[in-house]
């Protein structure tokens, strides 16, 4: 069976590469995007099951790449999972508004993260 592809969309990288480590480790693909334009372009190469994905983005930001994915009839089923430090209610319904499957806020600790990564990918 062939491992789940994750997108990991986040400009401070050492957050993207602590991300990629741990879950490379558990045996998923892993592919890093640090911008909102780099995400969707990397998503066409790559198509992940699933993106985990910052909201506060250079380019484009996170809320309108997810937007754009889930308006797409070849990327609507990729899940998303919005991860960001911005945790006001506008944001967060900004987030799911845009077809976010969860949205996170930071901090979060990786046994969350990787909670919900199995959760999505199960559904």
């Amino acid at each position: 069976m062939e491992p789940n592809k994750i997108l990991v969309v986040d400009d401070e990288a050492p957050i993207s590469s602590y991300l990629e480590r741990k879950l490379s480790k558990l045996g998923y693909e892993v592919m890093l995007a640090k911008d909102g334009e780099e995400a969707l372009e990397k998503t066409k190469q790559f198509v992940p099951d699933l993106i985990l994905l910052d909201v506060k983005l250079p380019k484009i930001n996170g809320v309108e790449v997810c937007r754009r994915l889930k308006s797409d009839g070849e990327f609507a089923n990729v899940r998303i999972v919005m991860l960001s430090a911005r945790a006001q209610a506008e944001e967060i319904e900004a987030g799911l508004s845009a077809g976010a499957d969860k949205y996170l806020c930071k901090p979060v600790g990786f046994p969350d993260i990787l909670k919900e990564i199995e959760k999505q990918l199960r559904s």
